[in-house]
């Protein structure tokens, strides 16, 4: 909708501000006050998506904490992304009270319209940061925990090439969203006939392949890995579910692109953005989970409340079955406790951690230190072409 609203009198410019934002379809009327939304859903979502973000940040920066006692780049890359998130969660507030999700435009007057358009805007330029700082956490992520320090092996240079390439086109979009129009006024304002704008949809449609794309990409390059370690196939699979959060994210960003499509063909905006604000939010939960949940284990196996847990159902199982081995027993008999491996205080992740990469005509072995899944400085001497996964750091 674009017209020389000054070109007419007052009285009519007072009306037409006044008015809806869309020709409503025939035999419908405008509703103002109360239109038919989904706003409980738009409530609810927000908040699950703001707590499960939160709350895994929190138990990842925990993790961190007790194990290592010091954060790395993706930590402070995770605390930015989550700072972002909540100035895109407070704006989707702000879109939900109005004009509402899932609000026809019809049932909008003229005169918010641009305030609508103005936050849909911001968040559209905050959720291209949030998702290059979760993408660049992730794949720095990735080389520390498959790549040993000091190797730049084929795997290396494909997380840190993706991790550029993300970045350079994050801050690309985020540039010309800011300045795709002239006078920059424009992208909200509608009503303004003066200025020009670059082509909108063809940027929103390039923006959104390629981020489907580096999501797939970002989902697929660990699972090589995970299938290739010597470990069993019920542990194996166990980690790649860990892992297999990206999936969700993939879906989401999917939907989104999906829904931003439809949202191009269409000239109803304030119904169109509420999905395309949905799947954007699962998107950004889903990066949050792939960043943390690898370290969800070990924050809880150090827990002390887990601890006493785990000791009372152990202990709990262990009378059980000593009632039951000594019947029919003589009162002297003691049987003898078969001796144990002593393990180190390890998370699931980190049980079973090499892998060999040799292509020559050797066999390949899988080398495991005795004193638990840390390859000293021995092995890794004789042994240079072993990959593992630095779970020293792992959580």
């Amino acid at each position: 909708m674009t017209f020389d609203l000054a070109s007419l009198p007052p009285i009519w410019q007072t009306a037409v501000l006044e008015g809806p934002a869309l020709r409503p379809p025939p035999g419908v009327q405008p509703n103002f006050i109360n239109p038919p939304n989904q706003n409980s859903l738009g409530y609810a979502l927000l908040v699950i998506c703001g707590v499960v973000s939160t709350m895994m940040t929190g138990i990842r920066l925990y993790a961190k904490f007790i194990t290592s006692k010091k954060f790395g780049i993706e930590d402070y890359l995770l605390l930015a992304a989550l700072g972002v998130y909540g100035g895109f969660l407070f704006i989707s507030f702000e879109i939900v009270v109005m004009p509402g999700l899932y609000v026809h435009q019809w049932n909008v007057r003229l005169k918010d319209l641009s305030l609508i358009l103005y936050n849909v805007n911001n968040n559209y330029i905050l959720y291209g940061v949030i998702i290059m700082l979760l993408k660049a956490g992730i794949l720095l992520e990735w080389t520390r925990l498959f790549v040993p320090l000091g190797i730049h092996n084929a795997f290396w240079w494909t997380c840190h090439i993706t991790l550029w390439v993300n970045v350079m086109f994050y801050i690309a979009c985020t540039v010309v969203e800011n300045f795709s129009c002239t006078p920059r006024e424009k992208i909200w304002n509608k009503v303004m006939t003066e200025g020009h704008c670059v082509n909108n949809p063809a940027l929103i449609m390039s923006s959104g392949i390629i981020n489907l794309l580096s999501d797939v990409l970002i989902f697929t390059l660990p699972q090589k890995i995970i299938w290739g370690l010597h470990i069993s196939n019920k542990k194996r699979v166990g980690i790649c579910l860990i892992f297999a959060t990206g999936v969700f994210g993939c879906v989401c960003g999917g939907f989104r692109l999906w829904s931003s499509i439809r949202a191009l063909r269409s000239e109803d905006i304030t119904f169109m953005v509420g999905p395309i604000g949905l799947w954007s939010h699962g998107e950004i939960t889903a990066g949050f989970l792939v960043l943390c949940v690898p370290s969800a284990p070990k924050a809880f196996q150090n827990n002390a409340l887990t601890k006493k847990v785990s000791s009372w159902v152990g202990s709990r199982k262990s009378s059980k079955g000593n009632v039951n081995s000594r019947r029919g027993l003589p009162s002297w008999y003691r049987a003898k406790v078969p001796g144990r491996p002593r393990h180190m205080d390890v998370s699931t992740l980190e049980e079973c951690t090499l892998v060999t990469v040799r292509t020559d005509d050797e066999s390949k072995k899988s080398i495991v230190s005795e004193q638990g899944p840390w390859v000293d400085d021995r092995i890794e001497r004789a042994h240079p072409s072993i990959v593992h996964l630095r779970t020293h750091g792992l959580a």
